[in-house]
């Protein structure tokens, strides 16, 4: 087991790298600028477990919160079961990853090196009215190194988008996250 899910952490990883590239070629900077950013950072799986219900929910239960991810980008493999929804000009739409594929949602990182020209993808999870399963998800987030300086791309900041973001290191973006959602002490 252990090899396989080596195998899925590395096949993610490499996706996630190739992505960025075309996110960097979008943002006007070399598509290999993400590639130093990520090289040996802390980049996590995570298998979330949401439960099943002991009685089947009514309209609108969440088994998480609306949120967007701190990092760069997250990838979303299939579920084992529906759920996800992402906010869509002001209204929630069913997301699930076609069979074999990933949804890849932006996060808060990305947003500010961005200038805010890719925001973050803000996302929930809801349980099926009616359904009393549980769900299944593993996802990946890709951060950057701790000591990634996160300040607006100079190609994304222009007299009709003056930048939006102070500099701010990546290990501080993630503390204060953390700190905020009660992770960390006060």
């Amino acid at each position: 087991i252990t090899a396989v899910l080596q195998r899925f952490h590395a096949s993610l990883a490499e996706l996630q790298r190739r992505f960025l590239r075309v996110i960097a070629t979008g943002l006007r900077v070399h598509a290999n600028f993400f590639d130093a950013v990520v090289r040996d950072a802390p980049t996590l799986t995570r298998a979330i477990h949401y439960p099943p219900m002991a009685a089947a929910p009514g309209a609108g239960h969440q088994w998480a919160a609306a949120h967007g991810d701190i990092n760069l980008i997250t990838a979303l493999p299939r579920a084992t079961a529906p759920g996800l929804q992402v906010l869509v000009e002001g209204a929630w739409v069913d997301a699930v990853a076609p069979e074999g594929q990933v949804i890849i949602n932006s996060g808060l990182m990305l947003e500010r090196l961005s200038n805010g020209r890719i925001p973050s993808g803000w996302h929930r999870v809801v349980a099926p009215e009616g359904s009393r399963g549980g769900r299944l998800s593993v996802v990946q987030f890709c951060h950057p190194t701790p000591s990634t300086v996160l300040s607006p791309l100079s190609s994304c900041v222009d007299g009709e988008n003056p930048q939006r973001y102070a500099a701010l290191l990546a290990s501080d973006a993630l503390e204060d996250v953390l700190y905020r959602i009660n992770l960390l002490p006060g």
